[in-house]
């Protein structure tokens, strides 16, 4: 090969490696919109954290975050929209802690954190043990409604956000440990479900603090118990399940993932622009005024996201595959 055709082809190269889709990112990444899909309806909780820290990005990285609403399946439309993606950054997926165990829950192939790549950890939270005005008329304390539901099977219809969401799942435990027979109502997202709760289609529901608080405040719900290892400084009076002599305390967390194959310099771009994100005073704030614990940002690492899916993929997958829980 003479000295001419070598540079030639060096030069080749060099033109393909600059294009190749690691380099273009580290280059360019973001220079359009990005979106944030949510597998539950809008209105919800997640849907509102998204567009809190959706408007914090959109500040520091300088492009639009555009939130996304792909409720249904217990969360597998909008996984399999983040599937369909190009792995390049631009599109993420908000998910809670239950995406570990969609796998069970509808017999599909892929795994819950080996099909795609964490990025970050957003918030946690604990679920609270709701009943409406006309519930609670009747049931002051969780020994009160135990009693009853355990006196009157199948009389207390209960709902979720869905079939294999977190609400359900935490119903599920619920159920388990109570001995007790309700009937389950799944609805499309937190807000539908909780339309229903204050018309008196369900009875009791399981909610995350930052939709109850207004609810109770507007005297339309009251809580029976918290599903947390202690009582939450945000309810104080609120008993934990626990407490009412039922092992329930699941720790929700919900966190960002992308597209598997996204080049590992956009996912270390995102992690930074995220834990910064919500390391802010004002974000930091808003979450936690809604009950949510928030990760420091040094701790908020990928590796700590995949530990956390495979961890609820081991304990909460098996109780959907022997309650024999099926999507819708």
């Amino acid at each position: 090969m003479t000295a001419k055709l070598l540079l030639g082809v060096l030069a080749a190269a060099a033109v393909i490696a600059a294009h190749t889709p690691e380099a273009l990112a580290q280059a360019k990444f973001p220079n359009r919109p990005i979106r944030i899909l949510i597998p539950f309806a809008a209105g919800g909780g997640t849907d509102v954290v998204a567009r809190i820290l959706g408007q914090k990005l959109t500040e520091q990285v300088g492009q639009p975050i555009i939130v996304e609403a792909k409720p249904g399946a217990g969360g597998a439309i909008a996984v399999n929209e983040l599937m369909r993606s190009e792995p390049d950054g631009y599109t993420l997926l908000l998910t809670t802690s239950s995406h570990a165990t969609l796998p069970a829950l509808s017999k599909l192939s892929w795994h819950p954190s080996n099909d795609f790549v964490p990025i970050a950890a957003v918030y946690s939270y604990p679920f609270v043990l709701i009943a409406n005005s006309a519930t609670a008329q009747r049931f002051k304390t969780l020994s009160e409604f135990l009693a009853y539901v355990r006196a009157n099977p199948g009389k207390i219809n209960w709902g979720s956000s869905g079939t294999g969401g977190p609400q359900h799942l935490t119903g599920l435990q619920f159920i388990k440990l109570a001995k007790v027979d309700m009937v389950h109502v799944p609805y499309r997202g937190n807000g539908p479900m909780m339309q229903a709760l204050v018309a008196n289609e369900v009875q009791v529901t399981f909610d995350t603090q930052t939709l109850v608080l207004p609810q109770v405040e507007a005297g339309k719900v009251a809580p029976l118990a918290i599903a947390s290892e202690k009582r939450s400084s945000k309810m104080p009076n609120v008993p934990t399940i626990r407490e009412g002599g039922l092992d329930v305390a699941i720790q929700i967390t919900n966190f960002m993932l992308a597209p598997k194959g996204t080049p590992a310099a956009v996912q270390a771009y995102l992690n930074k622009e995220i834990a910064t994100a919500l390391g802010d005073k004002a974000v930091r704030e808003r979450l936690e005024g809604f009950g949510h614990t928030v990760p420091v940002p040094a701790e908020n690492t990928a590796a700590g996201v995949k530990q956390h899916i495979d961890g609820f993929h081991a304990t909460y997958g098996t109780l959907v595959t022997e309650m024999g829980i099926k999507a819708d």
